[in-house]
């Protein structure tokens, strides 16, 4: 019996995943610059060819494992996708952050070990990818200025550092971090970044170039 459609379209899902799990395990743990297509493919028992068929270059592969990351995190964050960050939503995705770290530590691992090679940053702020990464850092702006901080800017290099920094360290040693110390971080983050009496205004500021860069 002839597959549907909708069987192609499984198939093709599950190759390109197969693919993009690959690369990120080769990027990260021999290098962008030394990992190539045909190395990809081999470890993943397929053609050459047919990692081209799904990604026009190497490039393209790398912006695609970052993209697809950023994205899942910036899908909590905004999760009705209306460019606009609420209290409620905010909160909220500290709770949901967490525990998609804490399900998947290996691929957060794998994404900061790419993300520090100087050549991967090279490929990505040449493409699309630089674009999307001001957008999100936009909205990201925007709600810290509705929330009356009175230094967006600072408010915001503070999130990512602190945000960042945690992720980094559990990912490469989970043991250190129990459920009640993941607990009062979250709190305290929430406490932080979440002002629930902040009036309903519509105050935005406009983003310094350079800031795009701190939620890489």
């Amino acid at each position: 019996m002839p597959r549907t459609q909708e069987q192609f379209e499984e198939i093709r899902e599950e190759k390109k995943k197969l693919i993009t799990k690959v690369a990120l395990e080769l990027f990260a743990n021999e290098g962008y610059h030394t990992t190539s297509i045909s190395k990809i493919a081999k470890k993943a028992g397929i053609s050459k060819g047919l990692v081209y068929n799904y990604f026009e270059s190497k490039e393209d592969l790398l912006a695609t494992i970052f993209d697809d990351i950023i994205n899942r995190t910036m899908n909590i964050l905004d999760p009705d996708h209306d460019e606009v960050i609420t209290t409620e939503e905010a909160e909220d995705f500290f709770d949901r952050f967490f525990d998609m770290l804490i399900s998947n530590p290996q691929e957060w691992r794998l994404f900061y070990q790419i993300s520090v090679q100087k050549d991967v940053m090279a490929v990505l702020m040449k493409k699309s990818h630089n674009r999307k990464v001001q957008n999100n850092q936009q909205l990201i702006l925007n709600y810290f200025a509705k929330q009356n901080f009175k230094d967006p800017e600072l408010a915001v290099v503070l999130f990512s550092s602190i945000f960042k920094g945690f992720t980094l360290m559990y990912v490469f040693a989970p043991e250190m971090f129990t459920k009640d110390l993941i607990d009062k971080l979250k709190r305290k983050m929430k406490e932080m970044f979440v002002n629930k009496d902040a009036p309903n205004t519509e105050n935005t500021i406009q983003l310094d170039e350079k800031l795009g860069y701190y939620l890489l």
